[in-house]
């Protein structure tokens, strides 16, 4: 395991897509893997979905973490970056099945 794996995300490559994606196991109960692609506060609030989520992304000199937003105690005006969950598009070649896709 990577030293930022184990303080929080890491940088990597989705498996089927290729795309760029943090993912993150450390503080959570599940796995979450979300687009690298950094947004604002509101713009990633306008790409959320039930089942899409966004993480307001914390760096710190031992690495980068993502916490969960919810919207009830984050204000849309955060200063900090944000992401959402990846979701490969459509197009996305078959590669490995995804982490945590049923075998």
């Amino acid at each position: 395991m990577s030293r930022a794996a184990a303080t929080g995300a890491e940088h990597r490559r989705c498996d089927r897509c290729s795309a760029a994606v943090l993912r993150q196991t450390a503080g959570l109960p599940y796995t979450v893997i979300a687009d690298a692609l950094r947004l604002t506060a509101a713009k990633a609030a306008a790409l959320t979905t039930p089942n899409r989520l966004a993480w307001c992304l914390r760096e710190t000199a031992a690495g980068v973490r993502l916490v969960e937003v919810l919207p009830s105690v984050h204000g849309s005006g955060c200063p900090t970056p944000h992401v959402i969950e990846h979701v490969c598009q459509p197009e996305a070649p078959r590669g490995r099945r995804p982490e945590g896709g049923s075998r």
